[in-house]
């Protein structure tokens, strides 16, 4: 059986190597330093964290995580027509208007675009909960 990945050593590692100052990237994290320093003994971070933090050190975990491509820190030009099409459940529409990929790449492409709207829901869910709890 294959030993399940601990993600905070590898962000560990990955900001070791990257020779950015660990305060440098909490600030562009928006954390403390002791919740980066606690993150690296987390063994299951979440990929949005991962993804935000390889975009403050510069750094391509779809080496250490291969399902996550490299195109996800490039935004993706998807006319919104389609984005809404996303939207729709299969009982809300006919079966065949839905999009299908056709290849790796264009699911590779879905999956970055919904991995984006995915963060970009959990970032203004957590804006919400701060001006909430305030």
């Amino acid at each position: 059986m294959k030993a399940p990945v601990h993600r905070g050593e590898i962000i560990r590692d990955a900001i070791k190597g990257s020779g950015v100052a660990i305060g440098v990237v909490a600030d562009k994290l928006g954390v403390s330093r002791k919740t980066l320093y606690n993150k690296f003994k987390e063994t299951s971070i979440p990929y949005s964290f991962i993804l935000k933090l390889g975009e403050v050190i510069h750094h391509d975990f779809s080496q250490e995580f291969p399902h996550l491509s490299k195109n996800v820190k490039k935004e993706g030009t998807a006319p919104q027509a389609s984005q809404n099409n996303n939207l729709l459940l299969p009982f809300d529409g006919e079966p065949q208007e839905l999009h299908k990929p056709n290849s790796l790449k264009e699911c590779e492409a879905e999956l970055v675009s919904l991995q984006r709207k995915y963060i970009a829901l959990l970032e203004k869910f957590n804006e919400l909960l701060l001006k909430t709890s305030q």
